[in-house]
């Protein structure tokens, strides 16, 4: 096959490939629902700022933890504060740091393990006494440490869930280049004198991506639910910010007289929570079918 000819089959083969994938994941119900979920609630952190009826810090202490009504959908807090706008603006603040945290340990993990799974020796060496030494130590009682040293807030917690989650993201970059490595087109590519870094980027990482995507949204209700730990124990996002496990923290003590004040953040952290897991089940079964 000459080089024009690699070209232009190589994207047709991709094209196949995730047009397969798309197939078989629409045809599983439950994750294509559950994606649909995950996409609106995505949309609606986004949009916080247009769909809230008031502003995450609004109080009105004469309506302190009123029931729901016309004026509050679903009731408001202590403060006064509408439970409906908290919850929405509390989506952004925990969907910024699901997606941001994972992306951090995907940044500093992949690269390693491309380097570790493409070159071997000496480098594959120092990666794996690394994984092993980070691994030692669980994500959560790290993450625990450095806000305990250097505090608590939506930055600092996305940054160090970021940092104690690469090693997942390195060991499965390893894992597939040292599978990929020796593929009948990588010996290819090298005999026709492509240089190192174009095979790596351009037609080994096409193939490896796949699972990486897929870890990469399996990590995600891990991150809403460490999230909100941290916020339900004070340690995470602060006042006056929404966090749906920081309106866990505020409204337990008032579950007597407002069931909503704390049932509301519970519910979207279950619902977002599940709706990532399904969808990262999905997509897993989409992109690997012997994988089930």
């Amino acid at each position: 096959m000459t080089v024009l000819q690699e070209r232009i089959a190589t994207p047709r083969s991709s094209s196949s490939f995730w047009h397969a994938a798309w197939y078989r994941y629409k045809r599983n119900r439950l994750a294509l629902v559950s994606g649909v979920i995950a996409v609106l609630i995505l949309v609606v952190a986004a949009l916080a700022s247009v769909i809230a009826p008031f502003g995450y810090a609004t109080q009105n202490l004469n309506e302190s933890l009123t029931g729901p009504s016309l004026h509050h959908l679903l009731g408001t807090d202590q403060l006064g504060r509408d439970l409906l706008s908290r919850a929405i603006f509390g989506a952004r603040t925990s969907m910024a740091i699901a997606i941001g945290a994972p992306l951090v340990g995907a940044i500093i993990g992949i690269p390693i393990g491309i380097l570790s799974g493409w070159f071997g020796g000496v480098i594959d060496f120092i990666a794996l006494r690394a994984f092993e030494v980070f691994t030692m130590v669980p994500q959560v009682l790290m993450a625990l440490l450095l806000i305990a040293l250097y505090g608590g807030g939506v930055l600092k917690l996305l940054l160090f869930l970021g940092i104690t989650s690469w090693v997942g993201f390195g060991r499965l970059a390893r894992a597939q280049y040292l599978t990929l490595r020796d593929r009948d087109f990588v010996l290819a590519a090298k005999a026709m004198g492509v240089p190192t870094w174009r095979i790596i980027i351009v037609h080994v990482l096409p193939s490896a991506v796949g699972p990486m995507i897929v870890f990469f949204v399996q990590q995600v209700p891990a991150t809403i639910f460490a999230a909100a730990g941290f916020s339900f124990l004070g340690l995470g996002v602060q006042d006056p910010l929404a966090d749906w496990g920081k309106m866990i923290n505020d409204g337990e003590q008032y579950l007597s007289i407002n069931l909503t004040v704390a049932l509301t953040p519970i519910i979207c952290i279950a619902l977002a929570t599940l709706a990532f897991s399904f969808a990262g089940d999905g997509l897993r079964d989409a992109l690997d079918p012997t994988s089930r």
